[in-house]
């Protein structure tokens, strides 16, 4: 079920002095952490969301926007497509166990774990919701990265601008997904997998409770 309907003239609230300054431009709203209240605004935009989530994140340890996500993962007319960094994933007890319950294999889910086209690090912070705000910054999904560290994050309310953001995370997570299916074939499993489902193995495994696929 979708959350409360996403209010852009509401915004003012997650300000630290509960308005923008004037002549601010009607399309773009910015906040920077530790002053506003980022997470308050990420947890209310991705409740609202009632058609679709696209993320491409590089640190992803926030448990109360996860429980959201987790939601919408479970909820067959959202669609949510996650495209997350290597390194991150594995690095910290946190955020092996969020990878280990994941509802990856349920309708309209995709999941993906690996590096930029170039093999580097995947170092966007965005999430697009419903094909209209598109959300980017210096921003990790992390309490520290939302509330205590010296961090901007902007929110655009322009459809235009979430399609070409788009574009870029589609060919993104297409690249992780080939590239997971190809480490897969490689250790001679003689198949692709289903989206992740190797490193979800090692999650569940490093003490997650999601059942291997």
């Amino acid at each position: 079920m979708p959350g409360q309907p996403f209010s852009w003239e509401g915004l003012d609230k997650f300000k630290r002095d509960g308005r923008f300054i004037a002549h601010y431009p009607p399309n773009v709203k910015t906040f920077y952490s530790p002053d506003d209240d980022v997470h308050g605004l990420l947890q209310t935009l991705l409740a609202s969301a009632e058609q679709s989530i696209v993320l491409n994140m590089f640190g992803y340890d926030d448990t109360d926007l996860d429980a959201i996500i987790k939601s919408k993962l479970k909820d067959e007319h959202v669609f949510v497509q996650m495209s997350l960094d290597r390194s991150q994933s594995k690095s910290g007890k946190t955020e092996r166990q969020i990878l280990a319950a994941w509802d990856n294999d349920y309708f309209g889910n995709s999941i993906a774990i690996g590096t930029s086209s170039k093999h580097a690090i995947s170092h966007l912070k965005m999430v697009i919701v419903d094909g209209i705000y598109t959300v980017k910054g210096s921003t990790n999904w992390s309490l520290s990265g939302e509330q205590k560290q010296d961090n901007e994050l902007t929110v655009c309310n322009s459809a235009v601008v979430a399609a070409e953001a788009r574009a870029v995370l589609d060919r993104n997570h297409d690249f992780m997904l080939k590239q997971m299916a190809a480490e897969a074939a490689a250790a001679g499993d003689g198949k692709a997998p289903k989206t992740a489902g190797k490193r979800f193995m090692r999650a569940a495994e490093a003490g997650g409770q999601r059942r291997a696929v």
